[in-house]
């Protein structure tokens, strides 16, 4: 049902650019070498206020976009790299991932921060 509507929408929208839509929900696979990158970069650390936050939300944008864009089911391998770098249990992993969709969405200085992030990483 929703390629119908997204197929009519383009029909009837020409000027707005699916691709761009396309391009932005489509995540990397997963390479530890972009990890560790974004790792270096953040620092996370319990005692830094939101880096344990902004290294999901990171992490959920690159490797899963449709997670913290459209609130859809995380894809497989992101909680566990969550997990394994922030040193947590799953549940803790499972919390940083909520929290970091609901932050993102709300806040627009985190948005920014993360997005800006993103891009030096992805060399854009």
């Amino acid at each position: 049902m929703e390629k119908f509507i997204l197929k009519l929408a383009q029909q009837r929208n020409p000027e707005v650019p699916f691709g761009d839509y396309r391009d932005e929900l489509t995540s990397l696979k997963m390479d530890e070498s972009i990890i560790e990158k974004i790792f270096q970069k953040v620092k996370p650390n319990p005692k830094t206020n939101n880096s344990e936050i902004l290294f999901s939300a990171i992490i959920l944008l690159i490797f899963s976009p449709k997670s913290i864009l459209l609130s859809e089911k995380v894809e497989n391998g992101v909680c566990f790299v969550i997990k394994k770098y922030l040193v947590v249990n799953q549940q803790s992993a499972s919390y940083r991932i909520k929290v970091a969709r609901e932050v993102y969405q709300v806040d627009k200085v985190f948005k920014h921060q993360v997005d800006s992030i993103v891009k030096e990483v992805r060399g854009e």
